[in-house]
């Protein structure tokens, strides 16, 4: 997979292995990217649009996204977060590629251990973990992944409403890490990182970084008109429900915190509405 990369004063431009061109500023990245409510250091900001651009991943388009937390002794840690459909689609475009299958692990009533390709789980059966494996036309033996729901499970978001989902999702991303260890290194699924710790709220600046280099958009009559069709249509071609996504997105009070929402969801992550849905007053541009 070739990357195309420019640089001009700080701002990163590249294709993604989307076909997208993609162009990154530290800025952009503070304000539409990260998450966790901590100022990221801007070396963790610069690493992680470096690794974008040697990945040729699209955070823009819920490739990826940033997550940073402040940490007891006021440092903080990021880490950076890529959705499933990254590591599937990375792995169709590897020319030896031969297919894959994933599932779920169940007991039923009477104990026995059943290996069930997709997500299903019967009411009778009790969900213990996941399972996946990812051919390749070099190899007789495919590779393979088999993941426990007690080690992944928090019980909390998509873990409570569709843990079949989540793990068998944990087991496709292992297998594929696996099968093609050279196109994901440093790169991990939400579902792969377990618990977070809780956001500790610092007022997040940029501070240190420079400053955003795309002009807002022009005040329209309906200034969210036209983001918002855009945010609904790339979230329906996700699958997503495109009323709810849009009944959603306009909970939030200005745009930055609908996309780091729009973000989280694209990326697999179920993001928490805001405390105090407001109507929105946010300029959109696309």
């Amino acid at each position: 997979m070739a990357v195309q990369a420019t640089q001009d004063a700080g701002i990163v431009r590249y294709r993604a292995s989307d076909g997208q061109d993609v162009e990154l500023s530290p800025a952009g990245v503070v304000a539409y990217i990260v998450s966790g409510k901590a100022q990221p250091d801007p070396k963790d900001v610069a690493a992680f649009i470096a690794k974008c651009q040697a990945r040729g991943l699209n955070p823009l388009a819920g490739d990826a996204y940033m997550t940073t937390y402040k940490n007891n002794d006021g440092t903080t840690t990021s880490s950076v977060i890529v959705s499933k459909d990254y590591f599937v689609r990375t792995a169709t475009q590897q020319e030896t590629f031969d297919g894959m299958r994933a599932g779920v692990t169940v007991l039923d009533s009477a104990g026995g251990m059943h290996h069930r390709e997709g997500a299903m789980v019967l009411p009778t059966e009790t969900l213990v973990g996941g399972w996946a494996e990812v051919r390749d036309k070099r190899w007789s033996i495919p590779a393979k992944a088999e993941v426990a729901l007690s080690e992944y499970n928090t019980g909390r978001s998509l873990w409570k409403s569709k843990p079949g989902t989540m793990i068998r999702k944990v087991a496709l991303v292992q297998a594929l890490r696996e099968a093609y260890p050279n196109a994901y290194g440093g790169v991990y699924d939400a579902s792969e990182m377990g618990e977070q710790p809780e956001p500790v709220a610092v007022g997040a600046t940029v501070a240190d970084v420079p400053a955003v280099v795309v002009e807002p958009a022009q005040p329209t009559p309906n200034p969210d008109a036209a983001w918002l069709r855009a945010a609904v249509q790339q979230a329906a071609s996700r699958g997503y429900d495109p009323a709810e996504v849009e009944q959603f997105l306009l909970q939030f009070p200005d745009r930055r915190a609908a996309q780091v929402a729009l973000n989280k969801m694209l990326a697999g992550v179920e993001p928490e509405p805001p405390a105090q849905p407001a109507e929105p007053t946010y300029e959109v541009e696309v």
